[in-house]
């Protein structure tokens, strides 16, 4: 590993060099399912052809034009996520950490004058100081706390109640990835809608790693109860390259001239990218592919004996197993046996599989946690 690179990620000590569906190699040869993919931005798996050929025929063109250009591209995907909410606005950037800023600062503009914003115990949206208000875990928050305003926080149960008249907006995921891997239950998501509905609180629902078919439905909102008026959405995208966006609700109103922007936001040659990604997303069966994926590899995972294993959650290919032991070390281990997954706590293990992943790779996935937990 680079001295040259910060040392903020740690090292994996390999370096993979190329990939193939559901599977990568690194500079030695060597083979590995990759549950991992990127953070989840790989959800697509690797070299798609689809989004290959894409991105071949964007490199063509212009890439970038710049905001302000009439772009027939980037309008394409715009009209394409507008659909998403219902007929929206839709504003183009590069992450996720982006988007949740920009939905943020549109809160703060369209309910000027209310001065709480609420959040859940254990989510995660992102580490800029803005989006780092709304993420839970102090080991993030704490070096940084005087650039941050204040969010209250509270357990996915207790949230509904807590909504009222004095509340800008309220975030949330449905499905709490870096916090554990926790679906939220219909009932509940129902109950914090209707306090938004009641109160003209604005929900914002963080899709950047639940949505675009990973857990079930093009956006997992859609099954965990939750109406929002905003949602987030970055990871797969544009399959791997930087892509996100905050879509609204078109009556709701829109930011101000000049009070957001983005240099790179919905340029040409990641927009092509995107577009071809959507229309995966919304005119293909992946969606439902991922849900009956999750439920097979679940399955599969249920049928080991390890007394490690204390819990199994998840929605479509966002799955978490959590166990008696540091995640951590088994996730190295997994490495090690051929299979790349990642942690979601202390005790949990995630795996985010691709639309790629196909009944043998569950089954390999299965067989090698199994003997994995063997080793400890």
């Amino acid at each position: 590993m680079s001295d040259s690179l910060s040392s903020l990620y740690g090292g994996r000590g390999i370096a993979v060099t190329h990939g193939r569906g559901s599977r990568v190699f690194d500079t030695a040869g060597r083979e590995y399912i990759d549950f991992f993919n990127g953070h989840g931005a790989s959800l697509f798996g690797h070299s798609d052809p689809i989004l290959t050929d894409a991105l071949q025929k964007a490199s063509r063109a212009v890439w970038t034009s710049g905001a302000g250009f009439e772009s027939p591209v980037r309008e394409k995907v715009a009209d394409e996520l507008s659909l998403m909410i219902g007929g929206g606005r839709v504003f183009l950037c590069n992450s996720g950490t982006e988007a949740i800023e920009a939905a943020l600062k549109l809160s703060l503009i369209l309910r000027k004058g209310r001065s709480r914003i609420l959040a859940c115990r254990r989510g995660f949206h992102g580490r800029s100081c803005g989006a780092l208000s709304m993420t839970f875990n102090p080991k993030y928050r704490d070096p940084f706390m005087p650039l941050m305003r204040n969010v209250e926080h509270f357990s996915v149960s207790d949230l509904a109640e807590n909504i009222d008249d004095d509340t800008a907006a309220v975030f949330i995921e449905p499905v709490q990835g870096e916090g554990g891997v926790f679906p939220l239950a219909e009932e509940t998501g129902k109950k914090i809608s209707d306090a938004c509905r009641r109160t003209s609180a604005i929900l914002v629902s963080d899709e950047i790693q639940s949505g675009l078919g990973r857990c079930g439905a093009p956006l997992a909102s859609s099954i965990t109860g939750l109406d929002p008026d905003i949602i987030c959405l970055a990871k797969g995208l544009a399959g791997g390259l930087p892509a996100g966006a905050t879509l609204w609700k078109k009556d709701l109103g829109d930011f101000t001239p000049h009070s957001h922007g983005s240099t790179y936001g919905g340029n040409e040659l990641t927009a092509s990218v995107s577009a071809a990604v959507l229309s995966m997303v919304m005119h293909t069966d992946l969606p439902l592919k991922a849900a009956e994926s999750g439920m097979y590899f679940r399955s599969r995972i249920s049928e080991i004996e390890s007394s490690h294993i204390k819990d199994i959650r998840g929605l479509g290919l966002l799955n978490g197993i959590e166990l008696d032991i540091p995640s951590l070390s088994v996730v190295k281990a997994l490495q090690k046996n051929g299979l790349l997954s990642l942690t979601a706590g202390p005790r949990t293990l995630r795996f985010l599989p691709s639309f790629a992943a196909e009944e043998k790779d569950f089954d390999n996935a299965a067989m090698i946690l199994k003997k994995t937990l063997e080793e400890f």
